[in-house]
């Protein structure tokens, strides 16, 4: 009888812990972009403006295709209109882009702009699904 307790708690273990559980939004590779390191944001290097605007997640990755390598950092917000006010407000940074698909607020920095556009274009076809 005991055992058979321990093997349904097994059972719906295992059929929950998929749930809640969310799709990883910066990909091994996006076209001839490689990922090379990926990370959660630790809430200290979240900017404040995105934090008071409220986001759901915060990740971070290094992207190379052949010699260019670029940082790839997506905010996941509540809504694509905080998306959108995000870049709205976004000040021009040397070396460095923003937009938004969807709810995602995105920046890229490093490389030069014709790489930026490139991976930019490769992130927004992942991220419209």
């Amino acid at each position: 009888m005991r055992s058979r307790r321990w093997l349904i708690l097994a059972a719906l273990t295992a059929s929950c812990s998929g749930r809640g559980a969310k799709p990883e939004i910066l990909p091994m590779q996006i076209g001839r972009w490689k990922r090379k390191a990926v990370e959660n944001i630790p809430g200290e290097q979240i900017p404040e403006q995105v934090k008071g605007m409220g986001f759901q997640r915060a990740r971070r990755a290094f992207y190379q295709a052949e010699t260019n390598r670029l940082l790839a950092t997506v905010f996941e917000m509540n809504a694509q209109t905080v998306a959108f006010e995000l870049v709205q407000k976004w000040r021009p940074q040397e070396g460095k882009i923003a937009f938004h698909q969807g709810p995602y607020f995105i920046t890229l920095e490093g490389g030069d702009a014709a790489e930026q556009r490139s991976l930019a274009e490769a992130l927004e076809g992942v991220l419209k699904h």
